[in-house]
């Protein structure tokens, strides 16, 4: 079908976009496009009001009107001068050539004789900063060219009226910057009575900003008096988590308009639009109509300004967003269904130290939010709740997590003193007495989530029915959710046990003793991600001694290790590795990354390196040297206190494998989720509705579900996938700064290239401060690497410099002679994981993956956390 003229399709109003069209249209077009149900309709594009207001009749008309001032707009003089030029505006109507548009557009698309909606889509409204919700004329039940066209100028003349005004002058919009479009569609329903319901719903709490809730308001027929407040409309408020709860809120006493299940499916619906138009974080305030068998969506628009809902002994004021600590996992913008999955889960896991002690937690609150496609948390909350709770200052917390963000300030006088602090201090004895139990359970829970990865794998998902297929994720859901304590419990393990014994040290020395603290955690000996580096080496020295191990591994096929001889020692080897860390992967908590079991090529690489450049010393040994050092050092501490801080540090390099081993849970959990998109993004190719399998990483949890429910048929997947696609190119090219103020606060900054960034002088030596997080001190050439796939330009005992680091980045470290990275804390990973190596590590160093280059000499020493840059060395 060819339209010509200012009339435009849903698919020509999406390629136009909101500066042509308006916000109700660009955001109808958008539906459209990725398979929701919108009427039949279109929109008229706001060239025509743009001719309309430049005519000089016009034009003359409306400059008197934009010298009147906000406190004007209550005078009769003003309301005389808006109605008259609103007349105006209606009176000289549409160009001759833009009703016969109209009236072929009517034709075309059935609705020649039918009842339509005409309604406004100014350009800017509908957006994250401006709603303009009722400011500006709808017309309903509009029938033929005639009425059509005169709607039309209603909608023209609409933003002349005093609330129009009045909005404008207060978010300080120019009259002129808010062209209108108009949107014609169907109406829905019967032409008489109209649809059988209809409303808003919002996918959130609007009043409050409460998340993970659908709240909807609905009346029988037209949903207009609904959106302007003529009727009391019936409420309704859909928990989607961990199943739908149907909560009835109002007290008309009248009988369900629609029930539960009818609910629960406009629920999920809203949910839908939440991620395709908000991007699973952004609510959307959805208008919708139900004639008795589908769910038509007539507008949607962001909620603006929605309340922070948060504790309520937070100080008030705009969040304090820090990428800390979560950058080690997701340094990268994450694909839609990782985002989907890890919204869901964050606040049990974010808060499960707090919750553990019986802390009440505001549920529903924003606990991640995403910049540039990338997770930050809202660590004012986490901060408040830590120090509310168990009594941890927010110093500790960014000490622990690492990063660059300011600290929440606290009562006057500490705020643990009298029965609030001494609650907290309660509060504290009983978390430590939840970690000793946490190494008893959590060894058992890791295995046991590992285990069942590992026969998942094995498992064929191919002859499950779709429902099945449902079922099967949801329980996977679940055991996510079920492991989520152990996660986050053995993450803070460590640290606990570890500040005790600096207070300790602390107190009978007069300092914190870091650099013997960390030497005393080296060579723990069950570390999880230390563990799967030393394997990488020693299948090396496996191979060195089967010259066909070593032939297969020269091959580009990285399964070629398996067709070695039933008896190879290497092979035995590599199956045995594979079972215990196959579910392992770079960058293994997204949820598109591929497991070692599926593609070992990374492994592969590994261990032809250290075949290629052998490390003549045992990496263990080494480890364990660094810890007998401490331990003679620890012979200078006073006498009475040796005991004490010993018992506790062994228990924190209980915790330093807890930590890790539970990630590789945790990453067992991702693996298993993956399998089952796999396969139901084999099932998505096959029927159509994807372009590849992996496209399936690109969807939403709750759109997969919808679709495996039938609840969807896949419309507008492809496109859905494609646009959310090229968004994570374009945020891939950005850098963030680690800490971001308010929702709307990101600069996207482009990444830098090696010679970016700020200039610096190599005329003399430079020093770089950071953490200290392992001791030692080591020198070499620098090896600045943003991804482990880079690493083949690293050579041995080269200075590995990082953004941040997770498991993967891991079998790097043997390679290294000393690690800096950009951020990270004592308790992120990279420190975790070169404490047990032994390697002098230096983190949160700031803007170094800008600042340091490849081949700078720099001295690392993870004593004092310095890194020193000495071009004459």
């Amino acid at each position: 079908m060819t339209i010509s003229g200012p009339l435009l399709t849903w698919e020509q109003a999406y390629r136009a976009g909101a500066s042509v069209v308006g916000g109700k249209g660009w955001n109808l077009s958008r539906l459209f496009r990725y398979g929701f149900d919108v009427p039949v309709g279109g929109v008229l594009d706001a060239s025509v009001y743009r001719a309309l207001v430049e005519t000089p009749e016009i034009a003359a008309c409306l400059a008197e009107v934009r010298e009147v001032e906000a406190d004007d707009l209550a005078t009769p003089r003003v309301h005389d001068l808006l109605k008259t030029r609103r007349a105006q505006v209606t009176g000289l109507g549409l160009p001759i050539a833009t009703r016969a548009a109209v009236a072929r557009f009517l034709r075309d698309h059935g609705l020649y004789d039918q009842p339509v909606a005409v309604r406004s889509s100014a350009v800017g409204e509908d957006s994250a900063g401006l709603a303009f919700a009722g400011i500006h004329e709808s017309v309903l039940n509009v029938r033929g060219p005639g009425a059509v066209c005169e709607a039309i100028a209603h909608c023209f003349a609409s933003l002349w009226t005093p609330q129009a005004l009045a909005y404008r002058r207060r978010f300080n919009v120019g009259d002129l910057e808010t062209p209108c479009a108009v949107v014609i569609c169907r109406m829905v329903g019967n032409e008489t009575t109209g649809p059988m319901a209809a409303g808003v719903a919002f996918s959130c709490e609007p009043v409050t900003g409460q998340r993970e809730m659908v709240t909807i308001n609905l009346a029988r027929g037209l949903g207009d008096a609904v959106v302007r407040g003529t009727v009391q409309p019936q409420q309704f408020q859909v928990r989607q988590q961990p199943a739908s709860v149907v909560e009835r809120t109002d007290d008309t006493g009248d009988a369900a308009i629609l029930d539960d299940a009818q609910l629960s499916a406009l629920a999920r619906l809203v949910m839908r639009v939440h991620w395709a138009l908000g991007e699973g974080q952004d609510p959307q305030d959805v208008e919708w109509a139900f004639d008795g068998t589908t769910f038509w969506l007539l507008q949607s628009r962001p909620v603006t300004r929605l309340p922070r809902w948060s504790f309520p002994g937070l100080p008030v004021g705009p969040a304090m967003w820090s990428n800390a600590n979560i950058v080690d996992s997701f340094p990268n913008p994450v694909t839609t269904m990782t985002w989907s999955v890890l919204t869901t889960a964050a606040q049990g896991v974010v808060y499960a130290s707090v919750e553990a002690v019986d802390y009440p937690i505001p549920n529903g609150m924003e606990v991640l939010r995403c910049f540039g496609g990338r997770p930050y948390f809202d660590l004012d909350n986490l901060q408040w709740a830590l120090f509310d709770s168990v009594g941890v200052p927010p110093v500790e917390v960014n000490r622990t997590m690492g990063g660059f963000q300011p600290e929440i300030v606290l009562p006057a006088d500490g705020g643990m003193r009298g029965r609030v602090g001494a609650a907290r201090v309660r509060r504290r004895f009983r978390l430590l007495g939840r970690f000793r139990r946490l190494a008893r359970e959590a060894p058992r829970d890791i295995a046991l989530i590992i285990d069942e990865a590992k026969s998942l794998h094995e498992t064929d998902l191919t002859g499950l029915s779709d429902q099945a297929l449902l079922a099967e994720m949801r329980r996977i859901q679940a055991v996510g959710v079920q492991y989520q304590p152990t996660l986050q419990l053995a993450a803070t393990y460590s640290g606990a046990w570890t500040a005790v014994a600096q207070d300790l040290l602390e107190w009978a020395t007069g300092d914190r003793q870091d650099s013997l603290v960390s030497g005393l955690l080296a060579s723990s000996g069950d570390v999880a991600s230390a563990e799967q580096s030393y394997g990488l080496h020693e299948l090396a020295r496996l191979a060195e001694r089967e010259p066909a191990a070593v032939d297969v591994l020269a091959s580009e096929d990285p399964q070629a290790w398996r067709g070695l001889a039933a008896g190879s020692t290497f092979r035995s080897a590599m199956t045995r590795y594979l079972e215990r860390f196959g579910h392992r992967a770079v960058f293994e908590m997204e949820f598109a990354s591929v497991r070692w079991y599926e593609d070992p090529s990374y492994l592969r690489d590994q261990i032809r390196f250290h075949l290629e450049q052998p490390d003549p010393s045992d990496p263990r040994a080494r480890a364990a040297a660094v810890r007998r050092r401490a331990l003679r050092d620890l012979q200078n501490v006073p006498w009475y206190v040796r005991p004490v801080v010993r018992r506790l540090l062994n228990r924190s390099r209980v915790g330093a494998g807890l930590r890790e081993n539970a990630k590789s849970g945790m990453a067992a959990a991702v693996a298993m989720a993956r399998h089952v998109c796999l396969e139901l993004g084999r099932r998505c190719v096959e029927r159509g509705h994807l372009v590849t399998v992996d496209d399936i990483f690109h969807l939403a949890a709750v759109e997969a579900e919808a679709y495996l429910d039938g609840a969807w048929d896949g419309t507008g997947a492809s496109r859905l996938v494609d646009d959310r696609k090229a968004r994570l190119e374009r945020q891939a090219r950005h850098r963030l700064p680690g800490v971001v103020s308010g929702p709307a606060g990101a600069r996207l900054v482009p990444v830098p290239s090696a010679t970016d960034g700020p200039s610096r002088s190599d005329a003399g030596a430079r020093v770089w401060a950071g953490l200290a997080a392992a001791p030692g001190t080591s020198a070499g050439p620098a090896c600045v690497l943003s991804s482990p796939h880079d690493a083949g330009r690293m050579t041995r005992d080269d200075v590995l410099v990082a953004p941040s680091t997770d498991p993967g980045w891991t079998p790097l470290f043997l390679r290294a002679s000393a690690i800096v990275m950009e951020t990270g804390g004592y308790l992120s990973h990279g420190a975790v994981v070169a404490r047990e190596f032994g390697i002098p590590a230096v983190v949160n160093v700031r803007d170094a993956m800008i600042q340091i280059r490849d081949g700078d000499r720099l001295q690392v020493d993870g004593d004092n956390g310095v890194v020193t840059h000495n071009p004459q060395s």
